[in-house]
């Protein structure tokens, strides 16, 4: 049931913010949803929780689930920045959500240089050394993922940390779909962002972060 509920729950998420169900309306009724999916009413049932629990959905008992307003979706969850970003209504959601990171790691960077001890910033330097390890995608995505979670957590501060947590890993994964000649390249953007820390250069280590949300937004074709 819990596999079933997932992919109920995904496929009704990507409507909703594809607009086949638009703003403001109704999903068809569990009924409806129970014939639609060949699955039992408790699935459509915690599919629906799954929906009000990511902002995308009210659940209005004896009435039915209506599609909320976009600006109280959850974009902090995963699932649904990357389905905002492949089909939601704001073609710049993926600029966004680079624009947002480099904004927080630039402001990570310079209290990391501030308070960090250098034996911290050889934590950022084993997740490149993992990423040129990398034999295949994931293993890269996993090693960049947590060059960028390390970087935000040398901050010192949680609740800074928790910011961009969400978009780690969905940017690494559309860079690595999206671009995948380009390990090399982000290798050494990421080296250049180390170098900066370890050299508590904050002018260096915020160019570098910048620099790579440029590129990143190229590489990706992220439009403005």
């Amino acid at each position: 049931m819990r596999r079933r509920y997932h992919e109920v729950m995904l496929e009704l998420g990507d409507a909703i913010i594809g607009a086949t169900y638009a703003e403001g309306t109704w999903l068809p009724n569990v009924d409806a949803l129970h014939e639609r999916f060949g699955c039992s009413k408790g699935v459509v049932r915690e599919a629906l929780r799954g929906l009000e629990e990511r902002g995308l959905v009210e659940v209005h008992p004896g009435r039915g689930a209506k599609v909320r307003q976009r600006e109280l979706w959850d974009t902090r969850n995963p699932h649904v920045l990357r389905a905002c970003i492949e089909r939601g209504p704001e073609p710049d959601m993926l600029w966004q959500a680079i624009q947002a990171r480099a904004a927080v790691e630039c402001e990570a960077a310079a209290r990391a240089i501030e308070s960090a001890a250098d034996g911290d910033f050889r934590l950022l330097l084993a997740n490149i050394e993992a990423m040129e390890r990398a034999s295949a995608g994931p293993e890269f995505v996993a090693a960049e993922v947590w060059f960028h979670r390390t970087l935000a957590l040398l901050s010192d501060n949680a609740l800074l940390a928790k910011l961009s947590e969400p978009l780690h890993g969905v940017l690494a994964q559309i860079r690595r779909e999206r671009a995948p000649q380009r390990d090399g390249a982000t290798i050494r953007h990421h080296r250049r962002i180390l170098e900066g820390l370890s050299s508590r250069d904050t002018e260096l280590a915020t160019e570098s972060i910048l620099g790579y949300a440029e590129r990143l937004s190229d590489w990706v074709g992220a439009r403005r």
